[in-house]
């Protein structure tokens, strides 16, 4: 009996030395940047943007810019208060497509303005360069279209409307910026 519960003290011992409570968290891990004032605002809008997507969207963040932005930002129309646009993707029945959304903020209230559908496998770029030199910022996406290269859509907006300015095919990197 002694002897059985020696046995059962030294493998508990054992399992506690063993098995302790996980590896120490080291300080270089604990230690984040600051977060700016302005970060946490463009945070709280893309929660609001994504609210307003379909339950089933996906968000699709661009191969080319900074990482883990899902949303772009830039101001369309001219009255100095930025657009967005997300880039998701939506199941259907005839399987994943690709769709751009573009919102606009009218009395401290986001609301999608206009959608496009996009083409081909994944997001290269998405932003709102001045593409044609007019003082006006249009939105770009690139599309990834696998071995056959990529797609640049431009569109300009008129009347709260996305509309097909320019669309080309390219092969590597697009820089807009």
């Amino acid at each position: 009996m002694l002897n059985k519960l020696n046995r059962i003290g030294i493998m508990l011992t054992m399992l506690l030395l063993l098995g302790g409570c996980g590896i120490p968290t080291t300080p270089m891990d604990m230690i984040k940047p600051p977060v700016s004032e302005g970060s946490l605002q463009r945070d709280q809008i893309s929660h609001e943007l994504i609210k307003l997507l379909p339950n089933e969207a996906q968000l699709v963040a661009p191969l080319q810019g900074k990482e883990g932005q899902h949303i772009s930002f830039g101001d369309m129309d001219g009255d100095g208060i930025d657009e967005a646009v997300v880039v998701y993707e939506e199941n259907n029945v005839s399987g994943k497509i690709l769709k751009a959304a573009l919102f606009k903020q009218h009395q401290e209230e986001w609301r999608i303005i206009s959608e496009v559908k996009g083409f081909g496998y994944g997001l290269e770029y998405a932003g709102f360069p001045d593409i044609n030199h007019d003082g006006r910022n249009e939105l770009a996406l690139a599309w990834s279209l696998g071995e056959a290269g990529n797609g640049l859509d431009v569109y300009g907006l008129t009347d709260d409307k996305l509309e097909l300015i320019s669309k080309k095919e390219y092969h590597g990197k697009i820089d807009l910026e």
